[in-house]
C-alpha cells in the first residue's frame, strides 16, 4: 500500500509541474500593444486617426480619443481594423487644436481575454 501511495504522489506532483507549464504558456500568452499611431507621448503636428497594433489577433474592441477640454474627438467607438486583424483604429474629427489627447481602448483578444489600454499623446500647431 506504501508503494501504492508513492507512485500516486510521484504522478500528483508530474501533473503538477505538466498545468504550471501549461499555465505559465498560457498567462505569456496575453496579447501586449506593440505600436500606436500616433505614438504613446509623441508630439504631432496633426492626426486623422489612431491605430493600436497588438502582438496578436484581437476579436473586438473599441478606442475613445478625448481631447483638451475632456472632449471626445474620436468619430465613432473604432473596431478592429478589417484589413489587419491585429490593429484597433479609429478616425478622428479634423482640425484638432493644440494640447494633449487621451487613447482609452478596450478589446477582447483571439484567446477571450478582455483588457484595456490607454496613453496619451500631443498635437503642436
Amino acid at each position: 500500500m506504501h508503494r501504492h501511495l508513492k507512485q500516486s504522489a510521484t504522478a500528483l506532483a508530474a501533473a503538477l509541474a505538466v498545468g504550471a507549464t501549461f499555465g505559465a504558456t498560457n498567462a505569456a500568452a496575453h496579447v501586449q500593444l506593440v505600436s500606436t499611431s500616433p505614438k504613446a507621448g509623441s508630439t504631432v503636428k496633426s492626426a486623422s486617426s489612431v491605430k493600436l497594433t497588438f502582438s496578436g489577433p484581437i476579436r473586438s474592441g473599441t478606442v475613445s480619443v478625448v481631447g483638451p477640454g475632456n472632449k471626445r474627438v474620436s468619430k465613432s467607438k473604432g473596431g478592429r481594423d478589417p484589413r489587419n486583424i491585429k490593429r484597433l483604429s479609429v478616425n478622428l474629427s479634423s482640425g484638432l487644436k493644440s494640447g494633449t489627447y487621451k487613447v482609452s481602448a478596450s478589446i477582447v483578444a483571439g484567446d477571450g481575454h478582455s483588457e484595456k489600454f490607454s496613453y496619451s499623446f500631443k498635437i503642436k500647431r
